[in-house]
C-alpha cells in the first residue's frame, strides 16, 4: 500500500478503480505546514501555447520596445492566449499557421527524466507490407538490427536476443537472404551503375572532382598558374536533401513553417518581455520570415513562401584513438527543428552533406615538379588549403542550390498543402581555425577576429564602451574586401609575384585579408547574406578555464591537486569526479574545462595573500557567472541585461587581475607545454631538411642519428598571462549573438561534436582504406532502413510496469518495498547514544501530525497528540533511493536522485517566508535516510496510511567573511516531506576551514552553498538564485515595491495552491536497491496557476541594477 506524501490524510474517495491517478486524488485543506519550509508549488512544464481551433479575439499586448519585433505595417499579428507560465506566442500574420508542432509536443518530449523506451523493433508491421529490398520482415529486423544498432554491446546484445527469441521471428526466412546483394543496393548512390526502383525516393551521394590553380610565383622554376585535381568529393546536393527532409512524415511533424516571437507575461512584471531560445523564435528568423513574405511573389505564384532555415557544423576529426584516420565532414542541420531534439544523436536531425579534403600528400610531388624540388613554401600552401576549402563549398553552393535560394522549390508537404520553400543560411558553427577558413581572413593576424576589424592591441578592452561601438563600426564585410582581394589575385596569377609579395602584403594585411575567393560572398553575398555574422561565436572552444599559476610551490600545486580530488560529483554527467593530478591539465575535453570552472572558488580560496585572494575569488565568480549565463537554453531581455553588465564587469576583473595579481608572479609553461613545444620543432626542422632549407646534409644526418638518443627536457619558458586574445574578445560578442539567433546552444559546435560519433562508430565497419566512399553507403544504408522502419511502424510504444519511475507527471518517487525495516524500540536501542536519534519518535510523530489533514473541521491538527497516532507493526521502512522530478527554468522536466550513502545526498526546500536568518530564499539540508511508516489513527485502526518522509540533518548559514557558507548543525536534526523539495544541490567543503574531523574526509566545518558556487552547478540552479526569472520556476515569482529609502527593492511573494490526495496504490513492490530503478512511485504533479499575483508598479530593470551593484558577492537575491 502507498500513496504521495503531498497527499496523506484524506477521506477515501469513492471512485472507480479504474480511474487515473489524477482523476482519483481529492483535495486536501487546513494543513498546518512546518515553519522551516514553506509548500512547493510544482507546475508540470507545457510546450509553448498551441493554437485554438478556432481563434478568438485576444486583448491587446504592450508593444515592444525593440523595433525588430515589428510584425506587420497593415494586419495585427496573430497571437495566442498566456499559458500557465505566462509565454505567448506572436505570429507574422493575422492569420495562425495551418500547422502548429507544438500541437504534437508531449510532456516525454520536453522532458530529460531518462525514460523507460520500448526497443527499437518492437513494432510490427503488416504481413504483407513491403521491406524491398529485404524479402521479409524476419530479415529486415536482422539487417536493421546490424546496421542501426550502434556499438555492439550488452544492450545491443540484449535486442537481437529480442528479435531471434520473437515469435514473428523465422529463421528459414532468413538462411537464404542475399545479404550482400542488399546491402549493395541499400548504399547505392547516383554515381554507382545500375539502381532500383526504390531509390528515386533517397539522395545519394554524388563524386565530384575538385580542381584549384596553383599559382607559382617567378621566383620558381617554371612560374605560371596551373590546375592541380586536389580530390574527389563526396557530398550531397544541398536542394535533394531537403526535399528528402521535408518529404519524411516523422521530420515534417516536427517542423516549424512560420516563426514566431515567444514572449512572457507573467503576473508579476510590469510588462511583456521577449524570450529567445530557439532559432525560429529569433529576431534573425522572423527578419527573413518578414523579407520573404514583403519580397514580390514568383509570377503566377500564390504558394505559402516557407524559409527553409539551414545551419552548418563542420570541423575535422580523429576516426580513431590511434592511427593518422581522419575526417572532416560538414553537417547541415535545420532551424526549424527545436534545439532540443537536433541535439538528439537518436533523432539523427544532422545531415551528413559532404566529407571535405586536405591537401593531399601527392600535393608536395605536384609542387617540386615544377620549381625543381624546392616546393612553393608554407604560404603558398597555406594560400592553396584555403582555396580547396572554398572550391569544396562552391560544389555544395551549385546552380541548383542558387536557383531555390532566389526562386524556392515547390514541394508537397505531408500535410497535404503545397509550399514554397526558400533555402536561408542562418549561422556556421566551428572552431577558430576553421572560421578562418571560412572567414578567408589571416589566423592570429593583425585583425584577428572573423566578425570585426578590431586590431590586436585593443583586444583586452573588454565589456568597455569603445570596445563595443568598435565591434559595430569596424564590422566585417564583402563590399570593402572584394574590391581588395580582386586586385591582389591579379598580382599573384597575372604578374606571378608570391602570395606574400610586398605588393600583396601592402593591400591585404591592415584587415588580415587573404587572396582568396570567398564560396559564401561570391554565390549568396548579391541575396543580402553575410558570411561574417553567420560566423557565430563557440562557447565550446573559445571560454576555457585559463591559465594555472605554475609559480606556486610544490606543496600548494598537490594542494590544488587534493582539493580537486575531494570536491563531490554531482548528477549523472554535470559535475564528474576528478583526476588526480588536475593541475597539469592533461587529457581533457571542454566538458572537464568547465567542471574546473564550476568548482574553481572553493579550490583556490585560500592558497593567495588575502589581499590577491579576494581578487582571484572575484575574477572567479564573475567568470563562473558569465559562463553560467552565457550557456542559458531560455534568455529573457531582463536576463540578457544582466549578462551584458556581468561581461563588464568580467574584463574589468581580468584588467585588474593581470595588473596586480600576475605582476607578482613569474609564471612558466607547464610540463605538457614544454613537451608539445618541442615536439612541434622537431616536426618543423624535419619539414625544413625536406624542402631543402636545413643545413647541410652532414649536419642533418648527424643530427639525425642522434634522435633516437635521449634527450633532455627543454627549459620551461616564461609565459605571462595575455588577454589580448581573440578568444578573450569574442566574450564580448555573446549578447549580440543570443540577441540575432538565439541562446547558444542552438548553434554551439557541441551538436557537431557529439554527432562525431556517427562516422567514427561507421569507420568500424570499413576496411580502413577508401573509407570515405565505404562510409556514404553506410549512410544511405542506414538512412534507408530508418525510412522503412518509418513507413512500416504503425504500434504505439508499449509501457513497462517499471517505467512508473521514470513517469514526469510525479514530483518524487520512493519505492514500495517493505522488505527492508527496523523495528522501532530496536532501531532508538542501536542509536541510543546518537544525538540524531534524540527524542526521535516524539519529533517523528509531530511531523506526522503536521501533515495529516483534520478529520472534522471541529477538531483541527494541530490539537490531537500524539498518543492519537500509532505506527503499524512499530516498523520503521528504509529505502536506499528518492528520485525528485521539477520544473525547470527553461519549462522542461528533470530529475535530480538522492542516495543518502553517497555524496548525492544534499536538497534544497524553499524558506519559510517569516524566517529571520540568512540564506535568502532556500534552506538546505543533507539527507540522512529515506523512510516511510504505516500510520494508524486511534479513531480508525482498521486503515493506514503510508506515510513518507526523510531523516535531515539541516545546514546552518554563517557569515563571517566575504562569501556565504553554511555548516551542518550539531544537533539541526529532523523530518521533511518530500513533497516540498525542490530538488538536489550540489555542495563543497570550505577547504580553506579545515577538516573538523581528520578521521573523516568528508566532515568539514562548512561547506559552499548558496550565493557563490551552488548557483554555478547547473543552468536551473542559477536561475534559482535569479529569483523570479526563470519562466518554469513557480515558486519564484516576485514582485516590485518602493522601499521607504525611494529605492527598488524585490520581495518575493507566493500564493499557496491547496494540495490533493490520492487513494492508495494497490501494485506490488520490488525491492529498491542502487543498481535498480524500478518500483518506484510518487505523487502527481499540480498542473493549474494561481493567477492573483500582483502585477509590478515599477521597472524591474531598474531594481535588477540595485541587485547587482554589489561589488564582490553579486547578490541576486532579495
Amino acid at each position: 500500500m502507498s500513496t504521495s506524501t503531498l497527499n496523506i490524510g484524506a477521506a477515501p474517495a469513492e471512485t472507480d478503480d479504474d480511474s487515473s491517478l489524477a482523476q482519483r486524488r481529492t483535495q486536501r485543506t487546513g494543513v498546518r505546514m512546518p515553519l522551516c519550509y514553506r509548500q512547493l508549488e510544482d507546475v508540470l512544464p507545457q510546450p509553448p501555447p498551441s493554437i485554438p481551433s478556432q481563434a478568438a479575439p485576444l486583448p491587446e499586448f504592450t508593444p515592444s520596445s525593440n523595433p525588430t519585433h515589428v510584425p506587420s505595417l497593415h494586419s495585427t499579428p496573430f497571437h495566442t492566449a498566456r499559458n500557465v507560465f505566462g509565454l505567448i506566442r506572436q505570429f507574422f500574420s493575422s492569420v495562425p499557421p495551418t500547422h502548429d508542432p507544438e500541437e504534437a509536443a508531449t510532456l516525454e518530449d520536453i522532458s530529460s527524466i531518462p525514460t523507460v523506451s520500448p526497443a527499437d523493433l518492437d513494432s510490427v508491421a503488416e504481413p504483407q507490407g513491403p521491406f524491398h529490398p529485404y524479402p521479409n520482415q524476419s530479415s529486415f529486423k536482422l539487417g536493421n538490427w546490424y546496421w542501426n544498432g550502434g556499438v555492439k554491446s550488452q544492450q545491443s546484445f540484449k535486442d537481437l536476443l529480442d528479435i531471434v527469441g520473437s515469435p514473428d521471428f523465422d529463421p528459414g526466412n532468413v538462411q537464404h537472404t542475399p545479404w550482400d546483394k542488399i546491402n549493395s543496393r541499400l548504399g547505392a548512390s547516383v554515381d554507382d551503375e545500375g539502381g532500383d526502383e526504390w531509390e528515386d525516393e533517397d539522395v545519394g551521394w554524388h563524386k565530384t572532382p575538385v580542381v584549384i590553380q596553383v599559382p607559382f610565383s617567378r621566383t620558381t622554376a617554371q612560374p605560371d598558374v596551373r590546375p592541380y585535381v586536389a580530390a574527389d568529393l563526396y557530398h550531397r546536393p544541398l536542394v535533394s536533401v531537403i526535399r528528402e527532409k521535408l518529404a519524411n512524415v516523422h521530420d515534417d511533424e516536427h517542423f516549424h513553417y512560420e516563426p514566431y516571437e515567444l514572449r512572457w507575461q507573467p503576473p508579476h512584471l510590469p510588462q511583456e518581455v521577449n524570450i529567445q531560445g530557439e532559432l525560429y523564435t529569433s529576431p534573425a528568423f522572423m527578419q527573413a520570415h518578414r523579407e520573404l513574405q514583403s519580397s514580390p511573389g514568383e509570377a503566377g505564384c500564390d504558394l505559402p513562401r516557407v524559409v527553409a532555415a539551414l545551419m552548418f557544423w563542420s570541423n575535422a576529426t580523429q576516426l580513431t584513438t590511434f592511427g593518422n584516420a581522419k575526417l572532416w565532414p560538414v553537417y547541415m542541420y535545420f532551424g526549424n527543428k527545436s534545439k532540443y531534439r537536433r541535439c538528439r544523436p537518436s533523432c539523427h536531425l544532422g545531415n551528413h552533406v559532404a566529407y571535405f579534403h586536405k591537401l593531399p600528400d601527392s600535393f608536395k610531388d605536384f609542387a617540386g615538379t615544377y620549381t625543381e624540388g624546392k616546393g612553393i613554401g608554407r604560404e603558398c600552401t597555406t594560400h592553396c588549403q584555403c582555396e580547396l576549402f572554398q572550391a569544396q563549398w562552391r560544389i555544395l553552393l551549385d546552380d541548383e542550390f542558387l536557383e531555390a535560394y532566389k526562386h524556392g522549390i515547390v514541394i508537397l508537404c505531408c500535410d497535404g498543402i503545397v509550399r514554397r520553400f526558400y533555402p536561408r543560411v542562418f549561422t556556421y558553427s566551428a572552431d577558430y581555425p576553421e572560421k578562418v577558413l571560412v572567414a578567408t581572413i589571416r589566423q592570429l593576424g593583425g585583425c584577428p577576429c572573423s566578425r570585426c576589424l578590431t586590431p590586436m592591441n585593443m583586444l583586452h578592452h573588454l565589456g568597455t564602451s569603445g570596445n563595443r561601438q568598435q565591434c559595430t563600426t569596424l564590422a566585417r564585410s564583402n563590399t570593402s574586401r572584394s574590391q581588395l582581394v580582386a586586385t591582389a589575385r591579379d598580382i599573384i596569377y597575372t604578374n606571378n609575384l608570391g602570395v606574400d609579395s610586398a605588393a600583396v602584403e601592402s593591400i591585404l594585411k591592415s584587415h588580415s585579408w587573404v587572396p582568396n575567393n570567398n564560396a559564401f560572398s561570391d554565390s549568396l553575398g548579391p541575396f543580402g547574406f553575410n558570411i561574417f555574422i553567420a560566423l557565430v561565436v563557440d562557447l565550446l572552444h573559445e571560454v576555457e578555464l585559463g591559465v594555472i599559476l605554475t609559480t606556486l610551490n610544490k606543496d600548494l600545486i598537490h594542494e590544488v591537486d587534493r582539493r580537486y580530488r575531494q570536491v563531490p560529483p554531482f548528477g549523472p554527467a554535470t559535475i564528474r569526479r576528478f583526476s588526480s593530478n588536475t593541475s597539469e591539465l592533461s587529457n581533457m575535453a571542454a566538458r572537464n574545462f568547465e567542471d574546473l570552472l564550476q568548482c574553481s572558488i572553493p579550490v583556490f580560496d585560500g592558497l593567495f595573500p588575502d589581499a590577491q585572494n579576494d581578487i582571484v575569488i572575484s575574477l572567479l565568480f564573475t567568470m563562473a557567472h558569465w559562463h553560467g549565463l552565457a550557456k542559458l537554453r531560455m534568455h529573457s531581455d531582463l536576463t540578457l541585461k544582466i549578462l551584458d553588465d556581468i561581461t563588464t564587469d568580467l574584463g574589468e576583473h581580468f584588467r585588474l587581475f593581470k595588473d596586480t595579481v600576475c605582476a607578482s608572479y613569474q609564471t612558466h609553461e607547464l610540463d605538457h607545454e614544454v613537451d608539445a613545444r618541442s615536439c612541434r620543432q622537431e616536426r618543423e626542422a624535419a619539414k625544413r631538411a625536406e624542402n631543402g632549407k636545413g643545413k647541410e646534409k652532414g649536419k642533418e644526418k648527424e643530427k639525425a642519428s642522434g634522435r633516437d638518443a635521449p634527450r633532455p627536457r627543454q627549459p620551461r619558458r616564461k609565459k605571462s598571462f595575455n588577454i589580448q586574445t581573440y578568444k578573450f574578445h569574442a566574450l564580448g560578442n555573446y549578447v549580440a549573438s543570443i540577441h540575432l539567433f538565439g541562446t547558444t546552444d542552438s548553434y554551439s559546435t557541441e551538436p557537431g561534436e557529439l554527432e562525431h560519433h556517427t562516422p567514427k562508430g561507421r569507420y568500424q565497419r570499413t576496411n580502413k582504406r577508401a573509407f570515405i566512399h565505404q562510409l556514404t553507403r553506410i549512410e544511405r544504408r542506414e538512412a534507408c532502413l530508418r525510412r522503412i522502419k518509418q513507413r512500416q511502424s504503425q504500434q504505439g510504444s508499449h509501457i513497462e510496469a517499471n517505467a512508473i519511475a521514470s513517469d514526469p507527471q510525479l514530483h518524487h518517487h520512493i519505492g514500495l518495498s517493505e522488505k527492508t525495516y527496523d523495528e522501532l524500540g530496536q532501531y532508538l536501542r542501536d542509536h541510543a547514544g546518537d544525538p540524531a536519534a534524540r527524542d526521535f519518535l516524539p519529533r517523528l510523530k509531530e511531523h506526522i501530525l503536521n501533515r495529516l489533514e483534520p478529520e472534522t473541521t471541529e477538531s483541527p491538527a494541530e490539537t490531537l497528540p500524539c498518543s492519537d497516532i500509532l505506527f503499524k507493526r512499530h516498523r520503521l521502512y528504509h529505502h536506499n533511493l528518492v528520485r525528485f522530478n521539477y520544473t525547470t527554468y527553461d519549462v522542461r522536466r528533470a530529475q535530480d536522485v538522492i542516495n543518502p550513502r553517497t555524496q548525492h545526498c544534499t536538497i534544497m526546500l524553499l524558506k519559510n517566508r517569516n524566517d529571520d536568518g540568512h540564506g535568502g530564499e532556500y534552506c538546505f539540508a543533507k539527507v540522512i535516510g529515506i523512510h516511510h511508516v504505516n500510520v494508524v489513527r486511534l479513531t480508525n485502526v482498521y486503515e493506514s496510511r503510508r506515510i513518507e518522509f526523510l531523516f535531515v540533518r539541516w545546514y546552518e548559514t554563517v557569515q563571517d567573511h566575504a562569501w556565504d557558507t553554511c555548516t551542518l548543525g550539531r544537533n539541526a536534526f529532523g523530518f521533511v516531506d518530500p513533497g516540498v523539495i525542490l530538488r538536489a544541490c550540489h555542495i563543497i567543503p570550505a577547504f580553506s576551514r579545515h577538516q573538523r574531523n581528520p578521521g573523516d574526509k568528508h566532515d568539514w566545518p562548512e561547506y559552499y552553498v548558496n550565493r557563490n558556487h551552488t548557483s554555478f552547478v547547473d543552468h536551473d540552479t542559477l536561475m534559482r538564485f535569479h529569483y523570479g526569472l526563470g519562466v518554469g520556476h513557480m515558486t519564484a515569482r516576485t514582485e516590485i515595491e518602493p522601499s521607504d529609502s525611494g529605492e527598488t527593492l524585490i520581495n518575493s511573494t507566493y500564493s499557496r495552491v491547496p494540495a490533493s490526495d490520492n487513494d492508495d496504490d494497490d501494485d506490488d513492490d520490488k525491492q529498491d536497491n542502487d543498481d535498480d530503478d524500478r518500483g518506484y512511485v510518487g505523487a502527481e504533479e499540480l498542473n493549474f496557476f494561481d493567477q492573483g499575483l500582483d502585477a509590478s508598479t515599477e521597472s524591474l530593470t531598474q531594481a535588477l541594477d540595485e541587485m547587482f551593484t554589489s561589488n564582490h558577492t553579486f547578490d541576486y537575491e532579495n
